[in-house]
């Protein structure tokens, strides 16, 4: 009886990654190894540190590549700051286990669309604030900095500007992860133009939607949901704008500002500015790119990405918001 159910399950299984749009996680292999850094950092034995560092050399090798002083780690562990952060991110992802199949089933995606690629490893860890940016890449290797996900309320993020504290949530750690490894492989355009760099996030944007099918749009975008609603319902005005501005083959770098770089709204220099986010011009550079690529099928995932013309991408996506 148990072989009939797994034999169902096996063929149900491949029907359904053969019919569906999106592949089910439970259908894809893992290529993924996944480890939290700071679980096993914080249960170590204090009175046997000694030990316990070489058997954490042994299960997290990349943490141990700059050769760490041992004083160094030491005072890490006994860092009151940095216990206090772990106790607040583990409050916030109180199931490891949970975090990391979120992960996983996100990779699985990867490797399904991109079956050359090598596995990778992402690792969760305390940053101590290091960076602003919550995911460091190095080759194949992934860490993912926990403490910049404790949500918008957190009294450790007081002194940040408001955009930025609405990122900081634990809905959106997936979708900074996938984001972060393709701004990490995907070429910079060639061209200077603000499409140019429309088209370029817009890759990255549509390609993290497929690792993550079942995430709103604006998790997908790093948007508060009232700033995803607001652009959807004035895709058409921002659209015209941009073209009755002749702003899509401008290579002036403060447009990239107004519309590409991070700020806490898009500067239009209209009444309507401090209801936008930031970022819009990614935002149609996905548009751009999702109609592309449902308008030609044809065109494989790294056909795409090793498109450097925008125009083509432009004019073959016939994008006209209504």
């Amino acid at each position: 009886m148990r072989l009939c159910i797994l034999t169902f399950l096996s063929i149900l299984c491949l029907f359904s990654c053969e019919t569906k749009r999106f592949p089910t996680p439970y259908c894809l292999d893992s290529m993924v190894e996944v480890g939290h850094f700071d679980h096993s950092f914080f249960a170590m034995d204090s009175t046997q540190l000694d030990e316990s560092l070489m058997l954490l050399q042994n299960n997290f090798p990349e943490f141990f590549k700059a050769e760490q002083n041992k004083a160094d780690l030491v005072s890490r562990f006994k860092d009151p700051q940095i216990r206090e952060l772990f106790s607040a991110a583990d409050s916030v992802f109180p199931e490891p286990l949970e975090l990391s199949a979120e992960i996983k089933d996100a990779f699985k995606y990867f490797h399904y669309y991109f079956p050359n690629q090598d596995s990778l490893k992402v690792y969760t860890w305390i940053s101590n604030f290091e960076s602003i940016n919550p995911v460091t890449i190095s080759g194949t290797t992934l860490l993912v900095a926990l403490d910049l996900y404790l949500g918008k309320q957190s009294h450790f993020y007081k002194s940040a500007p408001e955009y930025v504290k609405a990122g900081f949530d634990k809905h959106y750690l997936v979708s900074d992860l996938v984001h972060a490894y393709f701004l990490a492989n995907i070429p910079l355009p060639k061209e200077n133009t603000l499409l140019a760099y429309m088209v370029y996030h817009g890759k990255i944007h549509y390609l993290s939607s497929l690792l993550i099918p079942n995430s709103k749009p604006y998790i997908v975008m790093n948007y508060p949901e009232e700033k995803m609603q607001w652009c959807l319902e004035n895709e058409a005005n921002i659209w015209a704008y941009f073209i009755e501005n002749k702003l899509l083959f401008s290579s002036q770098h403060n447009n990239k500002q107004r519309f590409i770089e991070a700020a806490p709204f898009s500067k239009f220099y209209t009444n309507f500015d401090a209801k936008s986010p930031g970022r819009v011009g990614q935002w149609l550079g996905l548009n751009l790119v999702s109609a592309y690529m449902e308008n030609h099928p044809e065109v494989s995932l790294n056909e795409l990405i090793t498109e450097q013309n925008a125009q083509k991408i432009l004019r073959k996506s016939h994008y006209k918001p209504k």
